[in-house]
């Protein structure tokens, strides 16, 4: 009796060591297309200085810019963590992405704390009618800010229609904090890695909202 638990656990250990190698290696090796993938997409504006590991469905990448707008650049990538099965399952059901998140420091901190959040919703208002025809009708919402300041800033104006405008890029935050990191914006990795050739536009919008928060007066 015990002799079986015992091969029930030995087994249940080998399995999960299995899974977990398996899938170690497998993200070990998806980072290095995505690195290269990442280089790209930065269409020769950036460096990469070096890479750190924080789990194995986690790590940094160091960037070096040119033109130097930002400082102490990096890149934080998170992988779908398929090195556990519980893990795995629980981004699953929350339909996790994998994400690209850029961090940096300006030479000026911004004179705001902002964060701005890209939020997609779609649904019936209605049961539809057997014999009614097909009709849909979509609403659109424009930007709208919640706010604690009694002032406005043009600049965040200024960020707020870069952002608008950059659809493509598919942003799903962006922050600015006046403590480091002052400055970072998430996207999804199918953004930059895809074939559309957005990486080089999201360079482009990056440089645009630094010029806003080192544009700002307050």
């Amino acid at each position: 009796m015990i002799g079986a638990i015992f091969t029930e656990i030995l087994a249940g250990v080998l399995l999960i060591s299995g899974w977990y190698l398996w899938f170690y290696r497998r993200n070990r090796r998806r980072s290095r297309v995505l690195i290269q993938q990442l280089r790209i997409a930065l269409g020769g504006h950036a460096q990469i200085v070096g890479i750190h590991w924080i789990s194995p469905s986690r790590f940094h990448v160091r960037l070096r810019l040119f033109p130097e707008i930002f400082r102490h650049c990096s890149v934080a990538v998170q992988l779908v963590p398929r090195e556990l099965p519980l893990s795995w399952l629980v981004s699953f059901v929350r339909r996790q992405k994998e994400t690209l998140t850029f961090e940096a420091d300006f030479d000026v901190a911004p004179g705001f704390n902002v964060e701005v959040h890209n939020q997609r919703w779609t649904g019936r208002t209605g049961r539809r009618r057997r014999h009614s025809p097909s009709v849909h009708y979509v609403d659109c919402c424009g930007p709208f800010v919640l706010t604690t300041r009694t002032d406005w800033q043009r600049e965040i104006t200024s960020m707020m229609n870069a952002l608008v405008e950059s659809r493509d890029s598919d942003f799903l935050t962006v922050c600015f904090r006046q403590k480091s990191p002052q400055f970072s914006a998430t996207v999804p990795v199918s953004a930059v890695c895809s074939e559309r050739g957005n990486g080089y536009e999201m360079f482009h919008v990056l440089r645009e909202l630094a010029d806003c928060a080192g544009a700002s007066r307050f």
